[in-house]
């Protein structure tokens, strides 16, 4: 009977660590997805990005106000934030202790999936007022 106690709290014990181990792979398969739909969109930002700093130092330029660079400082955040974010996310946190790994890594996807909703309208947003400045 006490080898039975032992057998089937080992067995639970195991079962436990492989849906942690589950889990934390599941969530960063989730945070390598989004981050490379991020890095696509980083791609089209920095192209952009580049545009603008090249029609706000045209004197020639037809718009270069206020909202411009507003604009400007909108995509460079979004460019700098995403930067930030890898520089300090550690994949290799999976090897932390407990849960700490399953809390790090949903954290690390509400911050990526956030820096994917900003990047996604830095473009959206910047793609139509180079449209807008190519039409003048």
């Amino acid at each position: 009977m006490k080898n039975l106690l032992i057998l089937t709290s080992a067995c639970l014990l195991l079962g436990a660590c492989a849906d942690k181990t589950a889990q934390q792979k599941a969530l960063l398969d989730d945070i390598i997805k989004v981050h490379d739909k991020v890095m696509s969109a980083d791609e089209q930002l920095m192209n952009n990005k580049m545009k603008m700093d090249t029609v706000m130092k045209d004197k020639t330029a037809p718009d270069t106000s206020k909202s411009t660079r507003q604009l400007y400082q909108q995509v460079n955040s979004a460019d700098v934030a995403m930067e930030n974010w890898m520089h300090k996310f550690d994949p290799d946190y999976a090897a932390k202790p407990g849960n700490d790994a399953v809390t790090y890594f949903t954290a690390q996807k509400k911050q990526i999936m956030a820096i994917d909703s900003e990047m996604n309208i830095a473009v959206d947003q910047s793609n139509k007022y180079l449209s807008q400045i190519k039409k003048k």
